[in-house]
């Protein structure tokens, strides 16, 4: 099974999976104007804002990674990536950038390729709030996330605090710690955030 995985990996880079389609980038929807699309039969598009350069991926269900890639931040044009070496089932084109994530599951059957919006997971970068001293709200604006991890961090990178929630507010009491810099890291287990908030007494 990983000979095969290898081959189809090989065979992905070998015929150029990511080339420069003609439409125009900028559909104005998804996370900061990302889109994920259906081409052709078996071809997908990916429409990203121009200005920030975009890390993509795709891989199979099993989290083996077919093709990675960035597009640049001067890309005006739909990225296309053609699948048609691909077997039928599950896969995930991944698209990120230090703002935002996002991950689209395709379905490869009977040949034919289905985009399907209510597979679509994105989530921005979260923002860290004192709502009051030594107190942090942690807003963290997703779509079909349905956890996020939260690790707490001292200045030595040692873990003070570790946390899961569900939804896209959480409150942390950090009134207990030592004065100091705190690093948060943030997201589910495919993309973490890190934002860094100072406790003084």
């Amino acid at each position: 099974m990983k000979k095969f995985r290898l081959t189809v990996a090989v065979l992905l880079s070998a015929i150029s999976l990511a080339g420069m389609g003609d439409a125009k980038a900028d559909t104005g929807s998804g996370m900061s104007g990302v889109k994920v699309e259906k081409s052709e039969q078996k071809k997908v598009r990916i429409y990203t804002q121009p200005g920030a350069s975009v890390d993509v991926a795709i891989m199979d269900a099993d989290g083996n990674i077919l093709y990675r890639g960035l597009i640049s931040k001067n890309a005006k044009r739909a990225t296309s990536f053609n699948l048609n070496n691909l077997p039928d089932g599950q896969y995930y084109l991944t698209a990120s950038n230090n703002a935002w994530w996002m991950s689209q599951g395709l379905t490869i059957k009977a040949n034919a390729l289905n985009v399907d919006e209510r597979s679509l997971q994105q989530m921005t970068e979260p923002t860290l709030t004192a709502y009051e001293k030594n107190k942090i709200e942690v807003v963290l604006p997703a779509k079909n996330i349905k956890e996020a991890n939260v690790a707490i961090y001292d200045a030595q990178n040692v873990l003070v605090q570790t946390d899961t929630f569900k939804g896209s507010v959480r409150r942390f009491d950090l009134s207990g710690l030592p004065d100091g810099a705190y690093t948060f890291v943030v997201g589910p287990n495919e993309k973490k955030f890190i934002s860094r908030v100072a406790i003084q007494h």
